[in-house]
């Protein structure tokens, strides 16, 4: 079957959506179901499918990163209004997920968050962790660590012949030596979205504590993160949520604040750095920063939260999901083997090809189609 533009044009028109600052969004077409598609110059020539990997940044969040650096030819006298701009932001993305403002700290990467919990917990030997194989590497690099250092009992579900991990799996390996159960909300594996919540009940019913990655989750598809029941989660900026690269979010639920100490500390980690003795931490979501910060992701980041408000999760969730599920039944359809359980909630899908990749890389790229 030859794979057209015009074909994928009709099942994706919009499956990158999102984006900064808008004053409103254009009235839907059939060719641009969200009235965004003239934000993403990119989308003329070019049918992206590779958000998962990293997105393309709408036309007013361009302008928000090309003014940071004009403005570096000119500096301000001082980086108060860029810290200001950073509590700011931190309280967009806060309403974004149903959190508040003092539960969501910045970091610089989503592996720094599960690195400041692992290590708080001072797991040790006789404690387990539970994972599953449809995590990022990044986790399993770190579990992995205190497996060889501390003894830690490090299990992994594995997801069965549908591509899921299930509730029966997890209930099994969650026991009373847990201390923490962690999750990609939606797998970069095969796009597979956990049951946050019932997960949450599974970890704490244990006394275990839930840890998310939800770098693939977030901008996609709709969160409440007291309804999840999530004690704490990293996202990066740069898939769903249109930002870049050297900023991330950090979401620890209010009431585990005081377990969960700064890893690091420095000027931004406290309220009153202009001295030398005696210093006050934030108690906050805040104590987690601690020194200059990547300023322009940061002011990108705020532009596209901006923007996706504008044109709302839910909208978004509501039309890609579909379109997630029409290529999969196609994709079936023609026998070829995926492993994106069916009916699954996210605007991710995989597929086995069967064929050398680079061949089939260069169809794609012949048909002016990105992904990974």
């Amino acid at each position: 079957m030859k794979i057209t533009r015009r074909t994928f044009v009709n099942l994706t028109s919009a499956a990158v959506v999102a984006a900064p600052i808008v004053t409103s969004v254009r009235a839907a077409t059939v060719d641009d179901p969200l009235g965004i598609r003239a934000d993403f110059p990119l989308l003329k020539t070019t049918n992206f499918l590779n958000t998962a990997y990293h997105s393309v940044a709408p036309t007013p969040v361009v302008e928000t990163g090309v003014q940071f650096y004009k403005d570096r030819a000119n500096p301000a006298d001082g980086i108060g209004p860029w810290i200001g701009e950073g509590h700011e932001v931190r309280a967009k993305f806060a309403k974004l997920v149903g959190a508040d403002a003092g539960e969501i700290g910045l970091i610089h990467a989503t592996s720094d968050a599960e690195n400041i919990i692992a290590n708080a917990l001072d797991l040790k030997q006789g404690d387990n962790v539970v994972i599953d194989d449809l995590h990022y590497a990044a986790t399993f690099v770190l579990y992995d660590h205190f497996k060889n250092t501390k003894g830690v009992d490090v299990r992994i579900v594995k997801r069965d012949e549908t591509g899921a991990t299930t509730l029966d799996q997890f209930e099994k390996m969650v026991d009373d030596k847990t201390r923490i159960v962690s999750v990609s909300w939606v797998s970069h594996e095969n796009g597979y979205q956990h049951d946050l919540k019932a997960l949450s009940e599974i970890a704490h019913n244990k006394d275990a504590y839930f840890y998310v990655d939800a770098i693939q989750g977030v901008g996609m598809l709709e969160l409440d993160v007291k309804e999840a029941g999530i004690d704490f989660f990293g996202c990066g900026t740069y898939k769903w949520l249109l930002g870049s690269y050297g900023v991330a979010f950090f979401y620890i639920r209010k009431e585990l604040l005081d377990i969960i100490p700064a890893d690091r500390r420095g000027m931004l980690s406290v309220s009153d750095s202009e001295k030398m003795t005696d210093f006050n931490s934030y108690t906050d979501a805040a104590k987690y920063g601690f020194a200059t910060p990547a300023f322009g992701a940061i002011s990108v980041v705020g532009s596209a939260l901006d923007y996706l408000q504008k044109v709302g999760i839910g909208n978004i969730e509501k039309h890609t999901v579909p379109l997630a599920h029409q290529i999969r039944e196609k994709l079936v359809s023609l026998d070829i083997k995926t492993d994106t359980p069916i009916n699954n909630r996210s605007s991710i899908v995989t597929y086995f090809p069967g064929k050398d990749p680079a061949k089939v890389k260069a169809l794609y790229v012949a048909e002016n189609i990105k992904l990974t």
